[in-house]
């Protein structure tokens, strides 16, 4: 009985799974696993052609497992960043929004923004809004309906 092609499917296994902590490209990572898994099946059944039917295998079924789990993470709901974490959130109106000068500032989260309105209607200081999109720097935003589960909420806070 032969150990040394156990070995180097081993060490291979091994090999490519570090490679893939630097990489993160999910390819050497499901090659890695199917080397190590054929490594097993060379110690258990020695012979080439099991071990490399193992291999493939065991790749194979590692390239399955990365696809689901990419499918599985890209579906879930990504966190909003930067700009785009103030779609949906109330504020108020510091200065007045008027779309035909273009002025209008607004406090959202405890920030002052550039605004201008969705529907070219102004809103006066002081008033609720909500913020509907970002274009450029400034925010696009309509006035809030209030519902008396919100009228307590401090615009500051979002």
């Amino acid at each position: 009985m032969e150990i040394l092609p156990a070995w180097l499917w081993f060490i291979a296994g091994l090999s490519l799974l570090v490679v893939e902590l630097n990489t993160a490209t999910f390819f050497f990572g499901t090659v890695g696993f199917g080397a190590l898994v054929a490594s097993l099946a060379d110690f258990l059944l020695p012979g080439e052609i099991g071990s490399f039917v193992v291999f493939v295998v065991g790749t194979g079924l590692a390239a399955y497992l990365a696809w689901k789990f990419d499918i599985y993470s890209s579906s879930q709901e990504t966190l909003r960043t930067g700009a785009d974490r103030l779609i949906d959130e109330t504020g108020t109106v510091e200065e007045e929004i008027d779309p035909s000068t273009g002025d209008g500032v607004v406090l959202v989260n405890g920030e002052k923004w550039r605004a201008e309105p969705v529907d070219d209607v102004k809103i006066g200081t002081g008033k609720r809004i909500v913020v509907e999109d970002i274009e450029g720097t400034s925010l696009v935003v309509s006035e809030f309906e209030e519902d008396s589960g919100e009228k307590n909420k401090d615009p500051e806070e979002g």
